[in-house]
């Protein structure tokens, strides 16, 4: 039995917004080599998508794109899928053949967006372009900008939209803005540019404030009068409360009733929610706060492999959390944590990398960008095999998708 788990990589467009998601399925294959083997069992992957994971808690209201190649069966199993929500992405390593080239044709036909993946110009991918409704272009392949020119000359003569990938800092993205591009993948959205004052804004200085009465267990008198000042902040924490996340009996009525019901320790995650899901219209459409959220729940799952301690569980969600909160406030991390009641060890590990929490910090952050050599040794200092952590990241994505925002 073949056992597929679940990544996913947002595509951004040039608001920041979450326009698409590329799909990352993996096999449970013991050769860590084979982690990313693309011709696995299409046809498994799929139905792991369409019955196990539930597409729509996958990509919500966007766009999911699949990698194909020129030996994915794929037409005798697409029609599951629905054309307005799906696409394919043509591995870099296709055979660009005529028989290939009939299966592009028939999925165009039946209304599925293609994508051109790694585009590299040669004579046999000509027929294709006039198939293809976006080319993603990586950008680590063109070290020298004049050879980034050529290609996007080529590939403006045809109707298609333009994807940036591995866009890794704010400077390549604003660099790849002002060459037009229309879509950017990458981890840029975590290293915007950072101001110096230390100034928080009053909504999420209530949330700190709420965050630090809650960590040191204050009065619930206490607690209730920082919603009572703030209702708006009431009324998102009700949401997130009452989400499928928790499945309770009842729904919450009063912050009263949800501290009672939750306890203090469910409700720092939910502060620290909030503090990534303040004002946003749309926050499905949020890259950071899906990024932090999924990060904190992989983290808590790959401690509870290690230790069945529920404390320090709630740590490593914390941790993975706070990891990405300065970039949410414009601020330094260390000016963050100064106004956070933290526990030392989160504080190193946020801020050092130091520690149990730390070293996990660093395997999320690792697969979370397809390092996994990087994160070899760490995985064998706990005793984590690959697919025990990517069974935990896949539990994630679903724990995620069950927020109600």
């Amino acid at each position: 039995m073949i056992r597929v788990y679940l990544a996913r990589q947002p595509i951004l467009d040039k608001e920041g917004r979450i326009f698409a998601y590329e799909l990352l399925f993996r096999s449970g294959f013991k050769s860590r080599a084979d982690v990313k083997d693309g011709r696995l069992a299409t046809a498994k992957v799929i139905e792991s998508l369409v019955n196990s994971f539930g597409l729509k808690n996958i990509i919500r209201d966007k766009k999911g794109f699949i990698n194909i190649d020129e030996e994915t069966n794929i037409l005798k199993i697409v029609e599951i899928l629905p054309a307005e929500r799906i696409g394919f992405e043509i591995l870099e390593t296709s055979v660009f053949n005529r028989s290939f080239f009939k299966t592009l044709e028939k999925l165009k036909s039946l209304g599925y967006s293609l994508s051109m993946d790694d585009f590299v110009f040669t004579e046999k991918i000509i027929p294709f372009m006039d198939l293809v409704d976006f080319v993603k272009i990586d950008i680590l392949m063109y070290p020298h900008r004049e050879d980034l020119e050529k290609t996007l000359e080529f590939v403006r003569k045809f109707p298609v939209k333009l994807i940036a990938e591995k866009v890794e800092s704010y400077e390549v993205f604003k660099a790849c803005l002002a060459m037009d591009f229309n879509y950017f993948q990458g981890f840029f959205f975590q290293k915007p540019e950072l101001v110096t004052s230390k100034t928080i804004e009053p909504d999420y200085a209530a949330l700190i404030k709420l965050y630090n009465l809650i960590s040191r267990e204050a009065d619930i008198a206490e607690v209730e009068r920082v919603f009572k000042k703030f209702s708006d902040l009431a009324l998102k924490l009700l949401q997130l409360i009452n989400s499928a996340y928790y499945s309770l009996r009842q729904p919450v009525r009063s912050i009263r009733h949800a501290v009672l019901m939750l306890g203090y320790r469910n409700l720092l995650r939910w502060i620290l929610i909030l503090m990534y899901s303040l004002g946003e219209e749309n926050i499905s459409d949020n890259a950071l706060f899906e990024e932090a959220s999924i990060r904190g729940f992989f983290m808590e799952r790959l401690s509870l492999i290690h230790t069945p301690d529920k404390e320090t569980a709630e740590k490593a969600f914390i941790t993975g959390m706070v990891s990405l909160v300065d970039i949410l406030l414009g601020v330094p991390i260390e000016c963050v944590l100064e106004e956070l009641s933290l526990e030392e060890d989160i504080k190193r590990a946020v801020l050092k990398k130091e520690g149990f929490l730390g070293d996990l910090l660093s395997i999320v952050e690792g697969i979370q960008r397809e390092r996994f050599e990087a994160v070899d040794p760490l995985m064998d200092k706990y005793g984590f095999s690959l697919e025990e952590v990517l069974k935990a990241q896949t539990e994630a994505l679903k724990a995620y998708s069950e927020l109600e925002i």
